[in-house]
Order: structure tokens, then sequence, then C-alpha cells
């Protein structure tokens, strides 16, 4: 059994993550040799003969999108591994921006850069768009998480070497965490830095914008039980992924009215940074901009004028 792991555009965190399956990993190599996998090795290219292909990254220039044409080519099945893969993740919110001003801020603009410094020539040119591994080339699998977590991991992975489907939890964040639901009395919205949340109750009834209703799970709800809110790194919800009428942005402002008693028109006047807060890890994918109550296309389209 031969395994690849590509990487495109990401900050190969996900790979990393199959380091930290510490001794576990060494189960999978007795049955599974790693032959491509840049960041672990120095293999220049994929070979042929591929059994399993993890891809990490979205797809943000032509390198990138050659690189996914040529591993989906040679690896017989192909897993997007990752909410970047999945959902252009990160690299997504760079569409809020023109590549022009990208590339001039990244070798001019930032500290330990000069004004005049030099712009490399060969750069590989950005794509009009980021892209989800799955809006250019066919996916066999999808593993979301940013990164996935060792625990499912050690599931999955096994389970994919054996061809077998591991039976695991496809329901939300919110039905792994323990909070409960407190008083929702005078609910306002509140930024993050704006007080300590109470640790035994829900944190959107406390008014913290917390995205776990509408994200899928497999992370074990590690962001609320460290009292921090939810801000959607796997990717969304299954009901939302399959409902054309379901998206991240309107189902929360729908689940805050439930919640709240509040018109849905009042909550909408508090919400800020919609790109940032409600899209950071999935704007990047067709699949989510082109359901019809999606705000990614406008909110693109008014970032990057």
């Amino acid at each position: 059994m031969k395994i690849a792991i590509e990487e495109l555009a990401g900050c190969s965190g996900c790979t990393i993550a199959v380091l930290d399956l510490h001794e576990a990993l060494l189960d999978i190599l007795e049955k599974a040799e790693i032959v491509y996998a840049p960041v672990i090795m120095d293999v220049k290219e994929p070979p042929e003969g591929i059994d399993i292909a993890f891809v990490t990254g979205a797809v943000r220039n032509r390198e990138n999108e050659e690189r996914l044409t040529l591993i989906r080519k040679r690896a017989k099945t192909l897993v997007a591994f990752g909410t970047c893969a999945c959902y252009g993740g990160i690299s997504g919110l760079s569409m809020l921006d023109s590549p022009e001003h990208l590339i001039q801020h990244v070798f001019r603009g930032v500290s330990t850069t000069r004004p005049d410094a030099p712009i490399p020539k060969d750069v590989p040119k950005f794509l009009y768009r980021a892209f989800a591994v799955g809006d250019l080339a066919r996916m066999d699998y999808y593993i979301t998480g940013c990164p996935p977590k060792e625990m499912y991991l050690s599931k999955i992975l096994p389970a994919l070497i054996a061809g077998e489907v591991p039976a695991l939890s496809r329901k939300s964040v919110c039905s792994e965490c323990d909070r409960t639901m407190g008083s929702v009395d005078g609910w306002k919205l509140r930024r993050r830095h704006e007080g300590v949340p109470d640790r035994e109750h829900c944190l959107l009834g406390q008014g913290y914008l917390c995205l776990g209703a509408v994200t899928f799970g497999r992370c074990g709800a590690s962001c609320p039980h460290s009292n921090v809110p939810c801000h959607g790194c796997n990717g969304p919800s299954l009901d939302i992924l399959r409902e054309p009428c379901r998206d991240i942005y309107n189902m929360m402002i729908r689940r805050i009215a439930d919640l709240t008693g509040h018109t849905e028109a009042e909550i909408e006047k508090e919400m800020y940074d919609v790109a940032h807060t409600f899209y950071p890890f999935t704007i990047g994918s067709l699949i989510m901009e082109d359901k019809g109550i999606s705000k990614i296309r406008d909110l693109v389209r008014e970032r990057s004028l």
C-alpha cells in the first residue's frame, strides 16, 4: 500500500497532524508506505502507482492546479484532507483583495521587506479565485478539520488502508459540547474580548458568536471546552452542506432569533465583518458560494473592488 500527501495552498498543519498520531503512526506504517510527502521527506514528484493520496490546502495558483491534476492521475484514491482542501479554507480569504495588492503586500508591505524590494518573476500566477480541491478534481473522500483531529485520524486512516469506512459521528460541534443553556434575558452580541465567558453555559446564549450549531463536529468541541467560541474551522454542518436553502449566515441568524426572541432584522444589525466572521473557512468553496442565499459572492465583489 503506497500513500502520498500533496501540499497545495496551506500551512502544512494537516501533514503535521498525521505525525501527531505518534506511536499509532507506526502501526499504520506496518501496512502502508509513505512514498511522497514534501513536508516530511525529500521526494520532488509523486510517483506512479499511488494507492491513496491525501491532498491538503486549497488551489490558489497555477502550480497548485497542476499538482492537483498530477496527483489525481497518479492516485487510485484521492482524499481531500483538511478544511482548506474541502472548502478553500483560509486561503479563500485572499479573494477579498486583488492579486496585485496581495503580491505587493507580501514582497514590499511587511516589516521585514523594503518598499522597493524586487518582486520575483518566478512566483506562480494566481488563479482568478481560490478553489476547494473538489471544485477542480474528483475526490473520493473528504476529511475536514483545521487540522483534522488525531482522535479521529487514528480511526479514519487505518480504515481507509483496510478499504473500510469507519462509523463516525456526523453531527455538529454542539453535539460534542458539554455546556447547558443558561438565561438569555437581555441578550446582546459580545465580541470575544468582552468579558470572560461563564464556563458552564452556552456561549451563544451568553452573546458570544459561537458557530458550533452550524459547524461539522469531530473536533471534540475543543474550542468551547477551552472557553473559546467555535469559529467554524471544521466547515459547515451536514444539514447546511446538503440543503440549498441553508447557509452558515442565515442559519446562525435564525438560530439566534429562535434562542433570544429578537427578530432576524435586529440581529443582523449587530453583525460585523461577515466575511471573516461567518465564512473564513468556506469562502473559497464553489459549493457554498453557489447557494442562492449565500453572501459569499457579494462579499467578494464588494471587498475586491
